[in-house]
C-alpha cells in the first residue's frame, strides 16, 4: 500500500480498542460512554457492519415500528428515527427519547452498551457477502467528499482485507456477533434473505 494512502486514512479516522472510526463526527470519549448507555427493554438495535444494507433495514424497522404506516415518517430522515449511537452527530439525549427506541450502529460487540449483554433489549444483525461489501465499500470511498484522496482499488482491497478502514475487519464483526450471540437477545439475518 502507498504511504499516502495511509497517511490520508489516518488523518480522517482514528483507531480505538481495535477499530478505526470517522474522527469528523466521533471521539474516544463517546465510545467509551457508549457502555454505560441506559438500556430499556424495548429497545432495538441494528448492527450492521458498513455496506451490508444499513439504510434499507433503517427503512424497514421504521415502518414495522410504525405499523406499516409512515405517519409522516418520510419527512423525518434516518438520523432522526433510527439515530447512530457511535455517530451522535445531532447531540441527541437517548434518555428522552420515547420508547420503543431505535438506534443503529456499526460497533463490535465488545463496544456495545453493557446492559445489552444482559439481554435486556434486542438486537437485529444484519450481515452480507464479504466481497459485495468489498465493491460497494470501494466506491463509497471514492465518492464519498469526506475522504480527501483517491484510492485504487488495489490499495483499497489492502485496507480492507487488513481491517484497515472505517468498522474495521468484516471477518472479526461478523465472528464476533456470532461467537458472542448467547450474551444477547439476538436475530441474524443475510442482505441475500431479505432480498429474496
Amino acid at each position: 500500500m502507498d504511504q499516502h494512502s495511509l497517511e490520508a486514512l489516518n488523518a480522517s479516522a482514528f483507531k480505538h480498542k481495535g477499530i478505526y472510526f470517522d474522527s469528523t463526527i466521533t471521539s474516544p470519549e463517546i465510545i467509551d460512554a457508549i457502555e454505560n448507555m441506559k438500556i430499556r427493554d424495548s429497545d432495538v438495535f441494528l448492527v450492521t457492519y458498513p455496506k451490508s444494507g444499513t439504510i434499507w433495514t433503517q427503512q424497514i424497522l421504521s415502518l414495522i415500528f410504525n405499523e406499516g404506516h409512515r405517519n409522516g415518517t418520510e419527512n423525518i430522515d434516518n438520523l432522526e428515527r433510527v439515530p447512530w449511537i457511535e455517530y451522535n452527530m445531532r447531540n441527541y439525549d437517548f434518555n428522552s427519547r420515547p420508547s420503543p427506541r431505535l438506534f443503529t450502529t456499526h460497533l463490535p460487540y465488545y463496544l456495545m452498551p453493557r446492559d445489552l449483554k444482559f439481554r435486556m433489549g434486542k438486537i437485529i444483525y444484519v450481515y452480507r457477502n464479504p466481497k459485495d461489501v468489498l465493491v460497494s465499500y470501494y466506491h463509497f470511498y471514492k465518492l464519498n467528499s469526506r475522504v480527501k484522496y483517491t484510492i485504487t482499488w488495489e490499495t483499497f482491497l489492502d485496507l480492507y482485507m487488513s481491517g484497515r478502514v472505517l468498522g474495521g475487519s468484516w471477518f472479526d464483526h461478523l465472528r464476533g456477533w456470532y461467537t458472542h450471540q448467547e450474551d444477547f437477545s439476538i436475530l441474524f439475518m443475510t442482505y441475500e434473505e431479505m432480498k429474496k
